[in-house]
Formats: structure tokens, C-alpha cells, sequence
């Protein structure tokens, strides 16, 4: 599992919390995430998630797809979804300009801080930093590169942060744009990610 998308946490809060005066309200999401991978292979091996060794990550393409459920109760979140077919769990607190959000699955999970500003009514912008436990086929099992087209699961520790927005149409759906730049400290690889939100309620 990857990290979830900030922006669709955030537009979640604000769209239950303009919809109605109902304390408790829910949203569904879909986020759709194209990444790409820079990455170096290293002859120290490390493990796998089965224990075998692994050296370095491959460089990667690919796309993610989540489908997230938020449910708030004034500003506390809790939540899940899917991510492609692998379940996930949320917690959060939001407000305007402020949010931070937790999620965990299996072994992979991470913490999101959000930070917002409300330009107009419709628009909403905002920046993020995050660190998780990331999980995916990224590894490679030998030392001269990747034979394998997917490679082999690995779990990593990645840190970084981006921006993004949201924007409300008059028709109470949300869309938005969101970039995403981490660090994976186990495999010294550099990853770009371009995350496209909607959101209904």
C-alpha cells in the first residue's frame, strides 16, 4: 500500500461540513495516481518481505487506484477503502486550515499533515508532509539489475511532502490535482507521484 492522497482528506472535511448542520456525515473518494520511480540498485542486500535478499529497487511506472471512505463526526475522521484490492483503515481531525491524518494496512501504514488555505469558496489549496511504511513490488532479487518485469514486494520507510487543490462544482462534486514528491531512506530511491481526486457526498 501507498500513501493516501491529502487533498482528498481535506476536501472531505470541507464538503461534509458545507453540505448540512448533521454533526455526522460521510464522503467517497476515487484517486487515481501515476508514479514514477528513480532509483539505484546496491550491492548490500537487504530482505524481502519473505526474508529472501534483495538488492536495490527498480525504476518504477505505475498507477494506483483508491476508492476512500470518510466519515466525520464534527472534526474527527474515521474511515477505509480500497486500494486497487488491498483493504485500508483512516483516522484523521480536520478543520479549515488544518488536518492530519493516519492509515494502516497489513504492514504498510503512515501519518499526513496537512496545511490549507480557502481562496475562494470553490477552490482550496494546500501543502503536506508525510512519512509511512510503504509496501510494493519493487525489488530486485539480483545485483546486476531487475529481471523481473514486477519485481519482488518490499516494504520501505519513504518521507517527503507536496501540494495540491480542489475545486467544488455547483453540482456538490469535488475534483483536483495533487503532487507528491517522497524519499525511500532503505533504498535511496526518489519518487514523483501525480494524483488525480474526485470526490462526492
Amino acid at each position: 500500500m501507498r500513501p493516501l492522497s491529502a487533498g482528498a482528506f481535506m476536501e472531505a472535511y470541507q464538503s461534509v461540513n458545507e453540505s448540512s448542520k448533521i454533526p455526522s456525515k460521510t464522503a467517497v473518494g476515487l484517486s487515481v495516481t501515476g508514479m514514477r520511480g528513480f532509483t539505484s540498485s546496491s550491492d548490500d542486500s537487504a530482505t524481502d518481505s519473505a526474508s529472501y535478499p534483495t538488492y536495490g529497487v527498480k525504476d518504477e511506472v505505475l498507477i494506483d487506484v483508491s476508492v476512500p471512505i470518510y466519515h466525520f463526526i464534527d472534526h474527527f475522521e474515521i474511515g477505509g477503502g480500497l486500494q486497487y484490492f488491498t483493504p485500508f483503515v483512516s483516522l484523521g481531525l480536520a478543520f479549515d486550515h488544518f488536518g492530519m491524518m493516519g492509515w494502516g494496512s497489513f504492514a504498510a501504514g503512515g501519518i499526513s499533515v496537512m496545511e490549507q488555505i480557502l481562496p475562494t469558496n470553490k477552490l482550496h489549496v494546500g501543502l503536506f508532509q508525510f512519512a509511512s511504511r510503504t509496501w510494493g513490488y519493487a525489488g530486485c532479487k539480483e545485483k546486476d539489475g531487475c529481471g523481473e518485469f514486477f519485481g519482488v514486494a518490499i516494504d520501505y520507510f519513504e518521507f517527503g511532502g507536496g501540494t495540491y487543490l480542489m475545486y467544488r462544482t455547483d453540482w456538490n462534486l469535488h475534483w483536483g490535482a495533487e503532487f507528491r514528491y517522497s524519499y525511500d531512506i532503505d533504498y535511496k530511491a526518489n519518487r514523483f507521484a501525480f494524483v488525480l481526486n474526485f470526490l462526492g457526498h
